[in-house]
C-alpha cells in the first residue's frame, strides 16, 4: 500500500514524556487533542490565541471518566503564545510545559497563581515528573472538573466503549478530537478548511508495541442533524472523505442508515463493503469495526505481532 499513515509522536522527548506518562497509574495519555476543546465549549478568548485550535502534546484524563475531562495539559511546543497562557490561567486549566534547554529538561507547571518550575536530565525525567503529579492528584481530590472535555455526545461515547472492548484483544489506543492535517501529516493540497477540523476518534497503535504512535483509523461521526442540514458541515465531510480517499488513507465514516437507529459503517482507502448495525450495543459496534480494523492492520503492512495484546490476541 502506498499510503504512508502519520505519527502522533516524533520527537524523542515526546516520546520519553509519553512512555513516562502512560506507566503513571493514576491517569490515562490521550495524544494530541486540538486546544479548543480543553476549554469550555461556551469560552470564547478575549484576545487572538493562533494555537487554539491546533493540538497540544496530550491530555491526562481520569480512565473512568466517559466524558474525557482533560485534568492536566501537556505542552512542548516551543513559543506558546502568552495569549495561549493568558487563557490557561483565565480559566485555572491545570497545564505542564516541557522544553528542553542548557540545564537539560525543563518543567513549568501553573494554575491559579502558583507556578512550579523544575529543571532535570533527560535520566531523571521521571523522578522530576512525580512533583507535578502530585500537584495533579491532590487538586482533583476535591472533585474539581475541569472545564473542557474530549466526548461531547452520546454517539462519542459509544463509540470509545466498543473500541475499549477492542484493545482488550487488539494493541491499540483510542484518542480524541485529533485536527484531520495532524492525522494525516503535511499535505501541501490540504484544503484549509479542513486541515484543523477534530476528528471525533483516531485509532493508534498502543505505545506498548510502537512508542510513535502511529496512526492506524481515524474515525468520523456523521450523525448530527447538522451533517445533513447544514451547507458548510456537510461540504467540509465531503472535502474530508474525499482527501482520505485521494491519499489512500482508511478512515472510517459513521453515518445514518435509512432504517431507525441504524448506522452505516463506511471506510476510506479500503475495498471493504459498509456495514450496517442496527442499534446501540457496543458489542455490535466492535463487531463491525473489528473487520475494518484487521483489513487496515493488513492494508498498512503492520508487523502482525503488532496486532494483539500479550494474551489477547489469537494463537
Amino acid at each position: 500500500m502506498a499510503f504512508q499513515p502519520n505519527r502522533l509522536l516524533t520527537h524523542p522527548i515526546n516520546r520519553y514524556l509519553a512512555e513516562v506518562l502512560q506507566t503513571s497509574g493514576d491517569y490515562e495519555l490521550l495524544l494530541r487533542p486540538a486546544r479548543r476543546f480543553l476549554f469550555h465549549s461556551l469560552y470564547r478568548p478575549t484576545a487572538f490565541i493562533p494555537e487554539f485550535n491546533k493540538p497540544c502534546l496530550g491530555v491526562l484524563v481520569a480512565p473512568g471518566d466517559q466524558e474525557k475531562h482533560p485534568y492536566m495539559v501537556l505542552e512542548t511546543e516551543p513559543n506558546l503564545s502568552e495569549a495561549l497562557r493568558e487563557a490557561y490561567r483565565e480559566c485555572e486549566i491545570l497545564w505542564l510545559e516541557v522544553y528542553e534547554g542548557p540545564a537539560g529538561v525543563h518543567l513549568n507547571c501553573e494554575i491559579g497563581g502558583v507556578r512550579m518550575e523544575i529543571a532535570a536530565s533527560v535520566s531523571h525525567l521521571a523522578m522530576a515528573l512525580e512533583a507535578p503529579l502530585a500537584w495533579l492528584r491532590a487538586r482533583y481530590k476535591r472533585a474539581i472538573t475541569p472545564p473542557g472535555r474530549l466526548i461531547q455526545s452520546f454517539h462519542e461515547r459509544l463509540l470509545r466503549e466498543a473500541i475499549d472492548s477492542l484493545a482488550v484483544q487488539y494493541a491499540i489506543a483510542c484518542h480524541h478530537q485529533v485536527p484531520f492535517g495532524f492525522i494525516t501529516g503535511y499535505r501541501a493540497n490540504m484544503p484549509r478548511e479542513i486541515a484543523r477540523s477534530a476528528v471525533d476518534a483516531v485509532i493508534t497503535l498502543s505505545l506498548n508495541v510502537n512508542p510513535d504512535g502511529l496512526v492506524v483509523l481515524p474515525i468520523n461521526l456523521n450523525l448530527h442533524d447538522a451533517h445533513q442540514e447544514n451547507e458548510q458541515i456537510a461540504e467540509k465531510d465531503r472535502l474530508i472523505t474525499e482527501f482520505a480517499n485521494s491519499i489512500g488513507m482508511p478512515m472510517l465514516i459513521i453515518r445514518a442508515a435509512e432504517q431507525p437507529e441504524a448506522y452505516r459503517f463506511t471506510c476510506t482507502g479500503l475495498e471493504i463493503e459498509p456495514v450496517v448495525v442496527v442499534g446501540r450495543a457496543p458489542a455490535d459496534w466492535a463487531n463491525a469495526i473489528r473487520p475494518i480494523l484487521e483489513a487496515t492492520f493488513e492494508a498498512l503492512e503492520l508487523p502482525r505481532e503488532w496486532w494483539y495484546t500479550i494474551g489477547g490476541g489469537k494463537p
